[in-house]
């Protein structure tokens, strides 16, 4: 339920705070006051779109927060999935600035099409020329189950029960394939197994190839250098040699050593050196015996690791992708091999729970059509009552000839649509296609006093749904709207006074002028405010003392018609 709505530098708007609750809430005031304005402050906060031209003249941004109370678990549940921490209350919030959109909820920010999905669930705002929920074909098949009670909701849980096995047995089935199908793809999958176990495929090889490539692409160099270091050091030379230099250093110092007992120290280092030099040079001169650059080895490298990048690239990237692909692979060849027994056993199964499917579907449209006609005799008197004698509604079925459990989806074979005929001699229509605004009203709110406790929506706005109604049509409009509004928060823009007279709270939106600028306000009338603005609803602008006495006893008609509910 709607429990507050503050609207900031919407249009003639400055600063607003409206207070709501439960059962009918009645908005009225002078045409230009600033109904509307109140309505697509809401429509924004919803997350409906909005021009820039909505923001206050002169301000920097327009800002709405509605604060709603006992949504209920399922958009408790839905705020969760979209990662919105639910509390006692939520509030939603949309800025708008010449340059951007902010939209929260709870606190936190989501994105334009979020908040309109969980406004869509918090409040169904239905005006003479849009389409909301009921108006949406997708709709009329849940809202016709929904009016069917239990049985349809049985009917449709054992439909999704043997469909749900039905498109599990058909996915198996399509895993195996027929004979030359599985042939086919034994074929493909013995080729990719041994490709990969051909391969052998080691983790961390191609980083070793390609280390062992770059030595043999510097092979010259490599050789070279280590010829020469190794000849430096081990006597290569025949003017030096770093161990002949180190054993005459030795020498000499091992002279002189007893006459300093530094010098010993020198001769112990002088002696670990020319070890460490030697064994340097033994390492090098193995290197170079060892040595295998020939063009031989190095072609080796080059194919191996071609092969290596070959693979990894078909068989998903990387060794560990490969690796995996080879153990899928296996499992699925072992099972393929191994399927024609569970192959038939499918065929027997699917054919069995495809009847299943088709009778389910079947049930559940004959149970539909049932439902469909009491749905129809209701929503026609409703109509009659609501001033169209001659109107005609029906419930559309495409037909179900010739479905097979293929066709079928979670709705069956169904494709329901509402269909009207507002005038006598008239074709009956989809419901989209009414015309008049008047014939608009009184169906919407003929179907919604019977839905309304369906949808399960907690707020209902009603944006001037009494254009074109007068008269007894008029009393009845108020009171079925009324009925709405015992179970559900209802909203209502009118100009009715019937209507008006039905409010359980009753706000006035007036327009004023100060030196520089046009401001709307709303006030919660009194008893007294009630009666004058019911008597202006009569009379006009100019209602006259007559009108008051009249707006009395429409205002003890409107609780005595409320008391006997």
């Amino acid at each position: 339920m709607l429990k507050e709505l503050h609207v900031q530098n919407v249009a003639l708007i400055e600063n607003l705070a409206l207070n709501l609750g439960k059962g009918l809430n009645i908005l009225s005031g002078e045409t230009g006051a600033g109904k509307s304005i109140i309505i697509d402050s809401l429509n924004f906060v919803l997350g409906e779109r909005a021009d820039k031209s909505l923001i206050r003249n002169g301000a920097s941004k327009a800002v709405v927060e509605g604060v709603f109370e006992n949504v209920g678990d399922e958009v408790n549940r839905f705020l969760e999935d979209m990662g919105v921490e639910p509390d006692d209350v939520l509030v939603l919030r949309r800025t708008m600035t010449q340059d951007r959109n902010e939209c929260r909820v709870n606190g936190s920010t989501v994105t334009l099409g979020m908040l309109k999905s969980i406004g869509e669930k918090l409040a169904d705002i239905h005006g003479q020329h849009e389409h909301q929920s009921l108006l949406k074909v997708s709709t009329h098949v849940s809202l016709l189950d929904a009016y069917g009670g239990k049985n349809t909701e049985a009917a449709g849980r054992n439909l999704n029960a043997v469909l749900g096995k039905y498109r599990s047995l058909t996915e198996e089935w399509k895993k195996i394939g027929d004979a030359s199908s599985r042939e086919r793809k034994l074929d493909v999958l013995k080729y990719q197994i041994d490709e990969l176990k051909e391969a052998d495929l080691k983790e961390g090889e191609e980083e070793a190839l390609l280390a062992e490539r770059k030595k043999f692409r510097n092979a010259e160099k490599i050789l070279n250098a280590v010829r020469e270091s190794e000849g430096l050091l081990n006597g290569g030379y025949e003017s030096f040699s770093a161990v002949f230099a180190i054993n005459k250093a030795l020498n000499l110092i091992g002279q002189v050593s007893q006459f300093d007992d530094g010098l010993s120290a020198v001769a112990d280092r002088l002696e670990s050196a020319k070890i460490e030099v030697k064994d340097v040079a033994d390492t090098l001169k193995a290197f170079l015996d060892d040595a295998d650059f020939d063009d031989f080895a190095a072609e080796k490298v080059e194919k191996r690791l071609e092969l290596v990048r070959q693979i990894t690239r078909k068989y998903g990237g990387s060794v560990e992708s490969a690796k995996d692909f080879l153990d899928n692979a296996e499992k699925e060849y072992d099972f393929l091999v191994n399927a024609d027994e569970r192959a038939n056993e499918l065929n027997a199964e699917i054919a069995l729970t495809a009847g299943e499917v088709v009778s389910a579907a079947v049930l559940l449209h004959e149970l539909r059509v049932k439902n469909a006609k009491s749905f129809e005799e209701e929503i026609n008197r409703q109509l009659r009552e609501l001033g169209m004698p001659s109107a005609r509604f029906s419930v559309g079925f495409a037909s179900i000839e010739g479905k097979s459990a293929d066709d079928c989806n979670n709705n069956g074979f169904d494709s329901v649509e509402f269909m009207i005929s507002p005038n006598k001699g008239e074709p009956l229509k989809p419901l989209q296609k009414i015309a008049s605004g008047g014939e608009m009203s009184r169906f919407m709110l003929a179907l919604k006093n019977i839905t309304a406790r369906l949808d399960g929506i907690e707020t209902m706005v009603f944006d001037e749904i009494d254009t074109g109604i007068s008269g007894a049509t008029a009393q009845v409009v108020a009171e079925k709207l009324y009925n709405i509004a015992c179970d559900r928060q209802v909203i209502a823009v009118t100009h009715l006074p019937q209507l008006a007279s039905m409010a359980d709270l009753h706000y006035k939106i007036e327009k004023h002028e100060t030196e520089d600028k046009t401001v709307t306000d709303v006030f919660l009338l009194d008893e007294k405010g009630e009666l004058d603005e019911i008597a202006r609803l009569i009379g006009g602008s100019s209602y006259s003392e007559h009108a008051i006495p009249h707006a009395l006893e429409m205002k003890k008609h409107a609780n005595a018609f409320k008391n006997g509910i």
